[in-house]
């Protein structure tokens, strides 16, 4: 790229980034991969030892040879250590000491309450040290770092993306050290609607005020504010409503061509419906409401469908698979391509989402996979919106137990009688809409127009 076509220095600040694994790193790595085409010369700090739960270092070969990447050390704990210890401290379960003059045995246990109030006190410790959340832990290393490379490479744009949001906490002091930066914050998705609500590390009293605070600063200082879904936007508008309107933008999530270069969807030989969930299974994507429907199925029904989960799932929703009477398929994380590959045969994909205003970035990789989704969401939420407009499958409210069996079994039946069914695939020209390239051009556009409004920066 030479020179004098380059229309911006910009510094993306992304905590997760390959070798990390996962959804969560795909926008970054598109943005990374594709504004070069648009004329910008990218840098990207991530942290060099993220407390991240997945890698996948074949994602490494997507970056261009072009794009800078900075490390900067985060003093915390490997991610299964620090998921192991706050699994121990959240325990409900009261830990019992015999009564006096008894050994226990055949009687009840009352609580311990020396143990209960040791183990609240450092939770609420842990929540007020580490708020809004452990990540916050790289924001003075990351800020170290990011200061040097803005005043070295001569950055003007700096892009913030989270979660982890405290690294909202970088761009904010970022554009008070250097106030000629144009700062874009990008949302991959709702903070106070979605995370402090559903995620119960941040669902303390201390943890959402200093989310507020830190999220009026981003939304105060930031130049554009980027949300991946209309709801989203809408959602943080509303809560600054002295902020000039051409601060915010949505810029949807999406899929990369690459990845699906050698994808070859087929079907199933086998009679049986095959259904696969891909992506991590959590609180707010809990297999719990398909499960239930699956195995209130007639016994001929339900062991004609086969359901593959692919992906993590956390030790609170692995509780979920015990005791079943439906036929499972527990395949655990895989990188992208091999993830990819699973899904060739499937008949079906599925997806859960409780939270009304969050649209997950799997359903695009769902998309371009040409295989129709079974969506368990909340009517008239983004998720049902997102199928309607798309075509690309079926919503039924995650509630509607009766209705998740009824979609159920035509599906089965209609596949073992080999019989035609309507298609529920979104065409072409829809899915085109949300390949990556075109996004970060839509992306570049913006921030190129930016740059354009600016005065003449400072040296």
């Amino acid at each position: 790229m030479a020179g004098n076509n380059i229309r911006s220095r910009i510094l993306i600040i992304s905590y997760l980034f390959p070798p990390a694994g996962g959804i969560g790193v795909q926008r970054a790595l598109s943005l990374a991969r594709y504004l070069p085409a648009s004329g910008f010369e990218v840098h990207v700090l991530r942290a060099g030892n993220a407390a991240a739960p997945v890698f996948d270092p074949a994602l490494c070969k997507r970056v261009p040879d072009s794009v800078q990447i900075h490390n900067a050390f985060t003093p915390e704990a490997p991610f299964w250590l620090r998921h192991t210890v706050w699994n121990w401290l959240s325990r409900r379960k009261k830990e019992a000491v015999p009564e006096k003059g008894g050994d226990n045995n055949g009687k009840a246990a009352t609580p311990n309450p020396k143990s209960g109030g040791l183990k609240s006190l450092a939770t609420r410790t842990i929540r007020r040290v580490l708020s809004p959340e452990p990540e916050v832990l790289w924001y003075p290393f990351a800020l170290r770092a990011a200061s040097l490379i803005v005043r070295r490479f001569g950055i003007d744009t700096v892009m913030v993306t989270a979660p982890p949001f405290s690294a909202f906490l970088i761009g904010n002091a970022l554009k008070r050290r250097f106030p000629h930066l144009k700062y874009v914050a990008d949302f991959r998705d709702e903070w106070i609607s979605f995370y402090l609500k559903d995620f119960e590390y941040q669902s303390g009293d201390h943890a959402r005020r200093r989310a507020t605070e830190i999220e009026r600063a981003t939304v105060e200082s930031a130049d554009l504010v980027v949300a991946v879904a209309a709801t989203s936007l809408k959602t943080i508008r509303g809560r600054y409503p002295g902020q000039p309107e051409s601060k915010f933008l949505c810029i949807s999530n999406g899929f990369d061509p690459e990845a699906f270069a050698d994808f070859r969807p087929r079907t199933n030989s086998e009679k049986k419906l095959v259904v696969s969930h891909v992506g991590t299974a959590y609180k707010t994507s809990s297999p719990q409401f398909y499960l239930d429907a699956v195995d209130g199925l007639p016994e001929e029904l339900r062991s004609r469908i086969e359901t593959r989960f692919i992906g993590r799932i956390t030790d609170a929703e692995r509780l979920q698979f015990e005791n079943r009477k439906s036929e499972l398929r527990l395949l655990g994380f895989k990188p992208q391509n091999e993830a990819l590959r699973a899904m060739e045969d499937t008949d079906c994909l599925l997806v859960t989402m409780t939270n009304d205003i969050s649209l997950p970035g799997k359903l695009y990789e769902y998309l371009a996979a040409g295989k129709p989704i079974i969506a368990l969401s909340p009517k008239g939420g983004e998720v049902d919106r997102f199928i309607r407009e798309t075509g690309a499958g079926w919503c039924v409210d995650y509630r509607d137990g009766e209705g998740i069996q009824a979609l159920l079994i035509r599906l089965c039946q209609e596949k073992m009688q080999s019989a035609p069914r309507e298609q529920h695939i979104a065409d072409a020209e829809t899915i085109q809409r949300f390949a990556r390239p075109r996004l970060v051009s839509d992306y570049a556009e913006a921030m190129v127009r930016l740059r354009s409004s600016n005065h003449q920066p400072a040296d």
